[in-house]
């Protein structure tokens, strides 16, 4: 397998154990390391396992089902580290009721190993202008 192919496989590793809402399978794709970092949507900057593997568990014991649909995927690799840009386009049913977002993500992998595993996530919502306004250029 490919570094790209094995990096796609460790990103959508990650959307499976979120849409699983497994908390155990969120620990397998992360690296355990104190430099790790997380940036939900709209939440403050996470860093270190515990505070990180704190969130997650915090998100997805609030969760009935989660569902991904990604595009735009781009992946960039230099040496032992991978970016993944991507575009989720996301179904949440939870105790509010069912949500639809997008979202814009960073996904950050480091190869460890035989491995890849994140290191950084950064999701950021995307605001689509109305349909009459231009975007900007």
């Amino acid at each position: 397998m490919s570094d790209r192919e094995s990096v796609l496989a460790a990103n959508r590793a990650f959307y499976d154990a979120f849409e699983s809402l497994d908390a155990e399978k969120m620990e397998a794709v992360w690296l355990r390391d104190p430099r790790i970092i997380c940036i939900h949507p709209g939440w403050r900057k996470l860093s270190g396992w515990g505070p990180i593997m704190s969130s997650w568990e915090r998100i997805l014991g609030n969760l009935f089902e989660m569902k991904f649909e990604l595009g735009e995927i781009e992946v960039t690799i230099s040496g032992d580290l991978a970016i993944v840009v991507v575009e989720e386009s996301l179904i949440q049913r939870g105790y509010d009721g069912t949500e639809r977002s997008n979202v814009l993500a960073t996904n950050v992998f480091e190869r460890v190993g035989n491995g890849w595993f994140m290191v950084m996530h950064h999701g950021s919502p995307v605001l689509a202008p109305p349909d009459d306004e231009p975007p900007l250029q």
